[in-house]
Formats: structure tokens, sequence, C-alpha cells
């Protein structure tokens, strides 16, 4: 049996990583077109020099796809450690007679991103700025991903 010592050198606080397109409108315009190519359907030409309006189409998408890749930023985070998790969470207790969830999210969630996220670093008025500018689905992923990494077991494979 290894000596506990040895192991707790080697331990090391869980992280994940979660991608975020932070250009709401390159990835709305990659969607329109998308569904633009999708309602075009089969195409046949009239005549040998017609050039099929999908290529055209197809080109923007490929241009789109690369501004939304451009645009997005992987967001790292690692946990704090369940003693710091937990005084940060008795920090923002629950509004009264909230059975929802055991913190404020108005509050606890926002100082979350701040002191977890890794990747890209993140100050408090940081993370208030961007919750202001992305949506609600991408501000919720950013929560997942930082309520995961302190809740959540670290994923064991099958041995």
């Amino acid at each position: 049996m290894p000596d506990v010592t040895e192991l707790l050198e080697q331990a090391s606080p869980r992280e994940i990583t979660v991608p975020v397109c932070l250009a709401g409108d390159a990835s709305g315009d990659l969607e329109v077109l998308e569904s633009e190519l999708q309602q075009m359907g089969e195409w046949t030409p009239t005549s040998f020099g017609e050039a099929n309006p999908a290529a055209e189409v197809q080109e923007r998408i490929d241009a789109a796809r690369e501004r939304v890749r451009e645009a997005t930023v992987p967001f790292k985070f690692r946990a704090l450690g369940h003693r710091a998790y937990s005084t940060l969470l008795a920090g923002h207790p629950a509004p009264e007679g909230s059975r929802e969830e055991p913190y404020d999210p108005g509050t606890f969630l926002p100082a979350l991103l701040a002191v977890c996220c890794l990747e890209p670093t993140l100050t408090p008025a940081q993370v208030e700025r961007l919750l202001d500018v992305v949506n609600d689905g991408t501000a919720r992923t950013l929560f997942s991903a930082a309520l995961a990494v302190n809740e959540e077991p670290s994923p064991i494979p099958f041995l």
C-alpha cells in the first residue's frame, strides 16, 4: 500500500475546460447560413455553365465557421478545494424562503466564476461585464462548469 504522504504530493485539484464563443453575431450568422443551405435542397443544373448556388453559401458558411472558431475561448476552471469552496458557499447564503439552491445564485455564481476560472483570469468586474454580454445559455454553461469542477467527483475510467 502506498504511503499517503506520497499520494498527497501527487494530488492536484480537478480541472475542466469548456469552449465558449464570445461572438454572438458570428454564431448567429452561421446558424442562418446553415439553415439557408439546408433549405436549398437538391440542385439540378439547367445548363453546363450554371454554378451550384449552394457552393457560394458553403463558402460563406466556411468563413462564418472560421469567425466562430476565432471567437471561441477555452474557459479553464480549477476546483477550489473543499474548505475554500465551503467558505465561498457560506458567504452567499440562499435568500430567505428559497428551497431551490443552497446559495444565492445572483451573487454566488459570479463570485465562483471569478475565483475558479484559471484561463482567462477574471476579476469580479469582468465577470459582471461578461454576464451582461453573453446569453443565459452561455452563462449557464460557465456556471455549470464552475459548479461541476467543485462539486462533482473526478471521473475514473474503468480499470
